[in-house]
């Protein structure tokens, strides 16, 4: 029987297809959305100019009604939370994450409250929602622990070859900026929100990642050395 290729050596192959095809699953979701009211009757076509409306501020209203409580009106969450900063994330990967939330295909302990949240929006809010936190400043780097960072550092670049588990930069970029529409923008995000996501992935209790590579690369790392890539992540 043939041997199955170590995770290591499939990665750079993999990167290379998700870069091509990551443009078309963006594409190819703002599309299904947009052609949503073009079939609508005229009442249900003024229903979603409404319910997509903005603010005197060019705010999405429905970025001030549903998400600025926990990610901030320009998707920075507060320090020390467990939700996640949304400015300069990638349009296609929220695009995919608000679907899995709505679909409940993502469903780690944290899950339920987005689940609540995206249910009554509609592919118009979606998009938009979408539209406005990927056009927002991401949030600057911060270094609460220099150990912690450098350390963070050595696994973000160099992985576990003794564990095989492949570089984080591998995927999400030297500079942290993720390829779209699988693997987010890591940059500036908050240390809490990375901890429990890698806990999670680590546990299974996380699954919904293309070909399953961050539940692999997490069960490579122990409770230390999520702290420190959380660290080095923050920090950039």
């Amino acid at each position: 029987m043939p041997q199955k290729k170590p995770l290591l050596s499939v990665i750079p192959i993999l990167t290379i297809t998700i870069a091509i095809t990551s443009v078309a699953y963006g594409s190819t979701l703002a599309k299904t959305v947009s052609a949503a009211p073009v079939a609508a009757t005229a009442s249900a076509v003024s229903v979603t100019a409404a319910t997509a409306s903005v603010t005197a501020n060019g705010i999405p209203t429905v970025v001030q009604s549903t998400c600025m409580a926990c990610h901030g009106m320009q998707g920075i969450a507060a320090d020390g939370g467990m939700f996640p900063n949304l400015a300069g994330q990638w349009r296609p990967y929220l695009l995919r994450q608000l679907d899995h939330f709505k679909t409940h295909i993502r469903a780690d302990p944290q899950s339920p409250i987005m689940w609540g949240m995206v249910a009554p929006l509609t592919p118009a809010q979606i998009l938009q929602v979408a539209d406005y936190f990927s056009a927002q400043k991401p949030a600057s780097g911060h270094v609460y622990d220099p150990e912690l960072v450098a350390e963070g550092k050595k696994l973000y670049f160099g992985g576990l070859p003794n564990r095989q588990m492949p570089a984080c930069m591998a995927c999400h970029g030297a500079t942290l900026a993720g390829l779209p529409p699988y693997f987010p923008r890591l940059a500036g995000q908050k240390r809490t929100y990375v901890i429990h996501q890698l806990t999670y992935f680590k546990s299974g209790q996380r699954v919904a990642t293309h070909k399953g590579i961050m539940q692999y690369v997490a069960s490579r790392l122990d409770p230390k050395q999520i702290t420190a890539l959380a660290a080095y992540i923050r920090s950039r």
